[in-house]
């Protein structure tokens, strides 16, 4: 566990987000109980998923009155758009392919490390982009990640996933 206050530190020095954007992003985070808020005194604790959703909704570009939908419809992202009721729980949503995608580049795996993670700032979808050029491409059910989902350009955020593990590290510690 880390406090909210090595999480920012860490998000700015890797990642390069302001701190005066991700604290804001945070507390609205914290009023919809989708981050912990500590306790009078006590300093709130995240986990490595709470600070990869921050790192996620902080990509997302958004307004601060819609970071809240903007993880929300992260979490939900499912691969290409596909409904996943009665399915098996061995497919992986978004948080669950980029959780594991960071965890292998925290143990070192080249191939992991040189990932990205592109995330969509108009139509809430996330892309795992691996260096053989594969890509697995995360959406909403019901939405084609192959077809523009908003009229206009689109605009996303790459982050390299050896930086999201260096955050990681550098806020939780280093992984054996």
């Amino acid at each position: 566990m880390a406090t909210l206050n090595n999480a920012l530190d860490g998000i700015e020095r890797h990642l390069e987000f302001p701190r005066s954007r991700s604290s804001g992003i945070a507390r609205r985070l914290q009023e919809s109980n989708l981050l912990p808020v500590g306790a009078p005194g006590v300093a709130p604790e995240l986990n490595e998923d709470n600070v990869l959703d921050l790192i996620v909704t902080l990509a997302a570009d958004t307004e601060l009155h819609t970071a809240v939908a903007a993880l929300r419809a992260y979490q939900t992202a499912t691969p290409g758009g596909i409904n996943l009721d009665g399915a098996p729980q061995s497919i992986p949503n978004a948080p669950i392919a980029v959780a594991v995608l960071i965890e292998d580049a925290r143990a070192g795996v080249a191939e992991a490390r040189k990932s990205q993670v592109a995330v969509s700032c108009n139509w809430r979808a996330v892309a795992i982009h691996k260096p053989d050029g594969s890509v697995s491409r995360f959406s909403q059910p019901g939405a084609h990640c192959a077809h523009w989902q908003s009229n206009g350009h689109h605009k996303s955020i790459t982050l390299n996933v050896a930086a999201i593990a260096d955050a990681l590290d550098d806020i939780f510690g280093k992984v054996d």
